[in-house]
């Protein structure tokens, strides 16, 4: 009898997805991917709050990240050690700006986030780490695109469906950034 319920809740379970257009769960690569556009989404938004603190901080953040910049080791295209090891240094600073790999290993400057935190920092922290945080919701919408995902499609890593994860990201960016805020919005509404 037991294994009758079991067969029709996987019926249904299967059905549900098929009429929602979406997988039950993406695959562990996207998860991946998803949680860390989602971590640099949050890293952007920290950053910026911590440069809003005070003119002061804002100063400090800015200098930081000029020093690591101005030691040259990030001027390669191809990062040798010493350009990784700033990449990790950068990291520590301002972490939207440094792409990392499945593991979280700094592997990657943003270069155009980070022409647009030196342009604009100090005196617009929310404008100078838009870029990093928008290249994230960008990734969120080719992962999701590319997976053909429902809301109620599961996230491994996170563990919850692809529609939380998206309200959570939505009412963080909300503050800050409206406009990828409705990105989301729009996004989720489309799946």
């Amino acid at each position: 009898m037991r294994g009758l319920a079991a067969a029709a809740a996987a019926t249904l379970a299967t059905v549900t997805a098929l009429a929602c257009g979406g997988p039950d769960e993406l695959s562990g690569a996207d998860g991946d991917r998803l949680a860390r556009a989602g971590d640099r989404i949050e890293a952007a938004l920290a950053t910026t709050e911590r440069m809003g603190q005070s003119d002061a901080a804002a100063v400090r953040v800015v200098g930081r990240v000029r020093r690591v910049v101005a030691s040259g080791s990030l001027e390669a295209e191809r990062l040798d050690e010493f350009g990784l090891a700033a990449l990790g240094e950068l990291r520590l600073v301002a972490p939207s700006l440094v792409i990392v790999d499945e593991r979280e290993i700094p592997r990657e400057l943003d270069r155009p986030a980070l022409r647009a935190f030196l342009a604009q920092a100090p005196a617009d922290p929310a404008g100078a780490l838009r870029p990093g945080a928008a290249a994230a919701v960008r990734e969120i919408e080719r992962v999701l695109g590319a997976a053909d995902a429902a809301p109620d499609t599961s996230v491994p890593v996170v563990e919850q469906p692809v529609g939380d994860l998206l309200d959570e990201l939505e009412r963080e960016l909300e503050p800050v950034w409206p406009d990828l805020a409705r990105t989301l919005a729009d996004l989720e509404g489309e799946l």
